[in-house]
């Protein structure tokens, strides 16, 4: 347990102190970009898991796989990432680098048919800052925003026959997501405007999951199923709009012609289904899934912001060479590979903005400490740069720690 708490020391201050400094125009709509929950592991394949029940990592896409988890361990999984982003639009680019805590999940055994997991996962980002000139030629339009929601969960799998597992996941979201849109005119006999809006959203949200697993000659068959039914978030507002003047380059204020304080609303998240499979032996595990969620029952305060349906599907695999080498430590490393295509909630310009990237991995054991190191990277694109779009180049790196220990168990010496 040593090991768990000195990765805690590390990992807690991280999280505390790491910054947003990315800046995605994307993210401006509904309530930010969707942050990825995947551990370095499936990051590696793919970003699959709906059917994926291995005891060795703790699955938050499916909770039935908590009921897996390895008998009286406790196991803790932490990660980083680090994504590098090329954004292209008319002839201009711009490259951002952001680096920030990624999850932090607990696994245990309850008994042999049921087991639990804890942790603390981001659940939206919102970074965009651009200007606009080109609607009205005598007026600078400025956008920015910034902030996010976290998710807590709490979630339990088990196994009530023998080849079956169900669970669910206790979610509080929680967060704020703060927008600025600023009208400058070129005129300095007009009165330019400003308005300050922050939005603050907590509430529970739950999801549930299935997995049935058949063995297969030396084959083991996993069919998975995820399902979230949607909730309702409670959401407050303020909104502070101003007029103002430009003198020796400081804004002046003049009036402020709204002020609303506390106003309360609603976030109404879309229900979705997701179906996978997977297939293991001692030296492969393959897998392949499809989700789908319906945006289009997104509110917030009463509007949609027009988002469409999404869908992504993806597939992976991870080999081992040999589980069992003692003296050849490369037959010992999980080799990952993958590849995801992702139809996002975003449709612009009448144009789908699409996403896809090819994933790779690696698990490598400490055989000193009985840790794994995992590391993957992610290489994709998301939307083009027809249309007056914005096409966001993309490669993401993950570093993952799996730390477990035996616990409830007296250890006796000689």
């Amino acid at each position: 347990m040593k090991q768990i708490f000195k990765l805690l020391f590390l990992i807690i201050p991280f999280s505390v102190i790491s910054q947003n400094v990315s800046n995605s125009p994307y993210s401006r709509f509904g309530f930010g970009e969707l942050q990825s929950s995947y551990s370095a592991i499936q990051s590696g394949m793919g970003e699959v898991g709906i059917a994926i029940n291995s005891p060795v990592g703790i699955n938050t896409i499916n909770p039935a796989s908590y009921a897996f988890v390895h008998k009286q361990r406790f196991t803790m999984q932490a990660g980083l990432s680090h994504q590098t982003n090329l954004m292209e639009a008319g002839g201009v680019s711009q490259v951002v680098n952001t680096s920030k805590f990624n999850y932090l999940k607990m696994g245990f055994p309850v008994t042999r048919w049921w087991g639990s997991s804890f942790g603390l996962l981001p659940f939206s980002e919102t970074a965009y800052s651009f200007n606009d000139s080109n609607t009205d030629p005598d007026a600078t339009y400025s956008f920015n925003g910034n902030g996010g929601l976290s998710r807590f969960y709490f979630g339990n799998g088990f196994r009530p026959i023998k080849n079956l597992s169900i669970g669910v996941n206790v979610n509080y979201l929680f967060g704020s997501i703060e927008t600025n849109r600023e009208v400058l005119f070129s005129d300095p006999s007009y009165l330019n405007t400003k308005a300050n809006e922050e939005t603050i959203i907590n509430g529970l949200h739950y999801d549930f999951g299935f997995i049935y697993t058949q063995a297969l000659k030396d084959w083991r068959i996993n069919l998975g199923l995820t399902y979230d039914n949607g909730s309702s978030l409670d959401a407050e507002r303020n909104l502070f709009t101003q007029t103002f003047r430009v003198v020796n380059f400081n804004q002046v204020l003049e009036d402020t012609i709204q002020f609303i304080q506390l106003e309360e609303g609603q976030l109404v998240l879309p229900t979705s289904i997701g179906y996978g499979f997977s297939l293991v032996n001692d030296k492969w595990s393959i897998a392949a899934e499809y989700d789908t969620k319906n945006w289009s029952e997104f509110e917030l305060f009463g509007a949609n912001d027009n988002l469409q349906n999404s869908s992504k599907l993806s597939v992976g695999a991870q080999f081992i060479p040999e589980i069992k080498a003692i003296n050849k430590y490369h037959k010992i490393v999980r080799y990952r590979l993958g590849f995801y295509n992702t139809q996002t909630f975003l449709n612009l310009n009448n144009q789908s903005i699409d996403q896809y990237a090819l994933t790779f991995g690696l698990g490598l054991p400490l055989r000193k400490s009985g840790a794994l190191l995992n590391l993957s990277a992610q290489v994709g694109r998301r939307g083009i740069t027809d249309y007056n779009l914005i096409q966001d180049s993309f490669v993401n790196f993950k570093v993952g720690f799996v730390l477990s220990d035996i616990w409830f168990i007296k250890r006796k010496f000689d």
